[in-house]
């Protein structure tokens, strides 16, 4: 045999012993850790406590439940009912009551004489802003501009830069009577139903 012969056996030799080398060390020793990994895993699995199994359980359905609370949609700041509407007094000052039939001072011709009686009544009554009925201890009460007053109480309603005294005469659940309580307005008393 030639030398050249023997060399390119040997190297050939060379060449299957490597690769059988690379074989049993390093290929199958990755080969064993991601079995041994995987065989961990699958251990772990099985020793997790029933404690562990249900944490997971219910820890996936809150996320289910708060999913949007946690990653909220973006809020439309003009659609939210926290927005302050545009005109609102904020000086501390009490608001005048607020009517639902007309303005609180609604203007006069200059030469009118003053109201008396009963166009007073209406028109002071006309002002006035009545709420809901609540009985209490077998006492009935009413809401008059925001105000609880109960049968026999007086409020007041101004009218024309004057102060107008109206006596709650008779209340009931459905209707209230009311009566002017100054003598210098005149008398007049009216019945209103409430519902």
């Amino acid at each position: 045999m030639s030398k050249q012969t023997k060399n390119l056996i040997a190297l050939a030799l060379l060449t299957v012993l490597t690769a059988i080398s690379y074989h049993i060390n390093i290929a199958s020793r990755a080969t064993k850790i991601a079995a041994v990994k995987a065989a961990a895993a699958a251990k772990a699995v099985q020793l997790d406590s029933p404690l562990q199994a249900r944490f997971r359980r219910v820890r996936s359905e809150m996320d289910g439940l708060y999913h949007y609370r946690l990653k909220p949609a973006p809020l439309d700041a003009n659609e939210s009912p926290f927005r302050i509407p545009a005109g609102l007094n904020f000086s501390g000052d009490k608001p005048p009551p607020v009517t639902a039939k007309g303005a609180p001072d609604a203007p006069v011709a200059a030469n009118a004489p003053p109201e008396f009686g009963e166009s007073l009544l209406t028109h002071a009554i006309s002002l006035t802003r009545f709420g809901g009925v609540v009985t209490m201890n077998d006492t009935t009460q009413l809401t008059v501009n925001g105000e609880l007053h109960k049968q026999g109480d007086v409020f007041t309603v101004k009218i024309q830069n004057r102060l107008v005294l109206i006596r709650i005469k008779q209340l009931s659940t459905s209707f209230v009577t009311l009566a002017l309580d100054d003598p210098a307005s005149g008398t007049a008393e009216m019945r209103v139903r409430l519902k």
